[in-house]
C-alpha cells in the first residue's frame, strides 16, 4: 500500500515513545532465528561429545533397568516420570541457552520491552480492501525475496556439501553404525554452519530494512508535528494568555505593595519606583513595585492617594529600574543616593533614619 506522500518529517520522541507503549518496534525474525540457530551449532560444537555420552547412559539404563519392569499401572507411571526426567536433564540446558539467546536477541534490537497491545484484536485487521494492500505492498515484496534468497542460497550450500561427501556417501554401506552418525553429523555441522552464516547475512539486510521501514511508517506530516508540539508545550496563544494572565496579577500585587512604601522616586515621567525601608526585615531598602509609562502613573497616583512621598530623581531612578527587581533590595551602590531620598522623606514625615 503506498504511503501518504504528505507524511516528510521525521517521527518525533513522543511518537516513537507512543509507537513503543503500543508495541510498534523495528524488529527482525530473521535474526533471533539466525542467532538461536548460530547458537544450537556452538552448543553442539562445544558440548556434542557430553550430549552424546549422557544420551548413551540414559538409554543404557533405560534398557537395562525400566525395560525388565512389570508392565501395569504403577510400573508404567515409573518409566514414564524417568524418561520424562532424563530428557529434561538432557534437553535441559540447550534450551535454556536458546531461551537466554532469543531474550538477548530482541533486547539488543528493542531494549526492555513489555506491551500487551500487540496482543488485542483490532477490526481494522480484517478490513479487505487494507489485506489486498498489505499483500501488494513493499513488505509482502521484500519477504518475498527473502524467502526466494534463502530457498535459493540455502539450496546452493546444501548441494556444495553434498557435492563434497557424495562418493563418501557410498562408502557408508559398510560402515559401524557409529562411523555413520560420526559422519551424518559431521555433514550436517557442515551443512548448518554454511546455512547459519548465510542467514546472518540475511538478518543484516532484514534489521536495516526493517528500521528503515519503521522509521518511515512513523512519519508525520508537518501539521501532525505542530499539532503534537502544541499539546506538549501548550497553544502558543494559550500560553501568550497565561502570560498575560500572570503579569496583571504580578502588576496588581506589586500595586497593593505601594500604599506601604516609604517613597516613590521617578524619573519623573517615564519611570516610578516604590522603595520600603524596614530595619527589622531587611538590611537595607526593598524596592517593592517599579514599572514605565502607564505604570509608573498608576504607582505614582496610588502612592499620592496614600501620601507616599513621590521625589524626582533622575539618575538614581533609571539605576534602580536597571539594576534591582522586585522585592529585591538595593546595591550596595546605591545605599548612599537613596539614603539621602530617605533623609529627605523622614524628616518631611519628622522620622529617624
Amino acid at each position: 500500500m503506498a504511503r501518504d506522500p504528505s507524511k516528510t518529517e521525521k517521527p518525533t520522541p513522543k511518537k516513537i515513545r507512543d509507537a513503543r507503549e503500543e508495541g510498534q518496534v523495528a524488529r527482525s525474525m530473521e535474526v533471533s532465528s539466525a542467532v538461536i540457530l548460530m547458537a544450537s551449532l556452538l552448543f553442539f560444537y562445544f558440548g556434542g561429545q557430553w550430549f552424546m555420552r549422557t544420551s548413551k547412559l540414559m538409554l543404557q539404563n533405560i534398557f537395562q533397568n525400566y525395560m525388565l519392569i512389570e508392565v501395569g499401572k504403577e510400573g508404567f507411571y515409573r518409566i514414564i516420570l524417568f524418561s520424562l526426567q532424563q530428557f529434561l536433564l538432557l534437553l535441559g540446558p540447550l534450551l535454556v541457552a536458546l531461551a537466554v539467546v532469543a531474550i538477548l536477541a530482541n533486547v539488543l534490537q528493542v531494549g526492555f520491552l513489555f506491551s500487551a497491545k500487540p496482543l488485542m484484536p483490532k477490526f481494522s485487521k480484517i478490513n479487505m480492501i487494507k489485506g489486498f494492500g498489505r499483500i501488494f505492498s513493499l513488505r509482502s515484496l521484500v519477504d518475498l525475496f527473502k524467502s526466494l534468497f534463502k530457498i535459493t542460497v540455502l539450496g546452493y550450500a546444501s548441494f556444495t556439501v553434498y557435492r563434497a561427501h557424495f562418493i563418501e556417501f557410498f562408502g557408508l554401506l559398510n560402515q559401524p553404525v557409529v562411523d555413520i552418525m560420526q559422519f551424518l553429523a559431521l555433514v550436517s555441522f557442515q551443512l548448518l554452519w554454511r546455512s547459519g552464516i548465510v542467514l546472518i547475512g540475511l538478518a543484516i539486510f532484514d534489521y536495516i530494512y526493517q528500521r528503515w521501514e519503521w522509521t518511515q511508517d512513523l512519519k508525520m506530516t508537518k501539521d501532525e508535528v505542530k499539532d503534537e508540539f502544541k499539546q506538549m508545550e501548550g497553544d502558543p496563544q494559550q500560553k501568550a494568555r497565561i502570560r498575560s494572565l500572570q503579569m496583571a496579577a504580578a502588576r496588581q500585587r506589586m500595586m497593593h505593595e505601594v500604599p506601604r512604601a516609604d517613597v516613590v522616586i521617578t524619573n519623573p515621567i517615564h519611570l516610578a519606583i516604590a522603595l520600603i525601608y524596614d530595619k527589622k526585615k531587611s538590611q537595607a531598602p526593598v524596592v517593592v513595585a517599579k514599572g514605565t509609562g502607564v505604570i509608573a502613573e498608576n504607582i505614582k497616583k496610588v502612592a499620592r492617594q496614600h501620601q507616599v512621598p513621590v521625589v524626582e530623581n533622575k539618575p538614581l531612578a533609571r539605576l534602580m529600574f536597571k539594576l534591582v527587581k522586585v522585592n529585591e533590595m538595593i546595591p550596595a551602590d546605591l545605599y548612599q543616593s537613596v539614603a539621602e531620598v530617605l533623609a529627605y522623606v523622614y524628616r518631611l514625615k519628622g522620622k529617624k533614619l
